[in-house]
């Protein structure tokens, strides 16, 4: 019968020490995954940017009354006009209340 070589057993001490280690890299892992998340969810404006362009087909459209001002859950959508050197322009803007992000578009009307 073949004789087995003995394997040393590792302490207490560094059970525990590799232990704590892995526990760390997972908290600090998680923790970089939530933030990176939470950003991305943040950071959408996809639907803020559609309604910004609906007003702007229904303004080319002649079917939108100005000045405009529309609230939508947190977003303020604006609509207001300027008249400089005979051309007039429409400004579109989109704010959120909270973060006070303003996402805004400028249209010139050509008669």
């Amino acid at each position: 019968m073949a004789v087995l070589k003995r394997i040393k057993a590792s302490t207490l001490m560094e059970t525990l020490v590799a232990t704590v280690l892995i526990v760390v890299i997972f908290m600090i892992s998680s923790m970089l995954m939530n933030n990176l998340f939470s950003n991305s969810l943040k950071g959408r404006d996809d639907q803020t940017e559609e309604q910004l362009n609906q007003l702007v087909y229904a303004y080319g459209h002649g079917s939108l009354g100005l000045p405009y001002y529309e609230e939508i859950g947190d977003w303020v959508f604006s609509v207001t006009t300027q008249n400089q050197n005979g051309t007039e322009t429409a400004r579109f803007e989109a704010t959120h209340r909270v973060s006070k992000k303003t996402i805004g578009k400028s249209v010139v009307h050509a008669d």
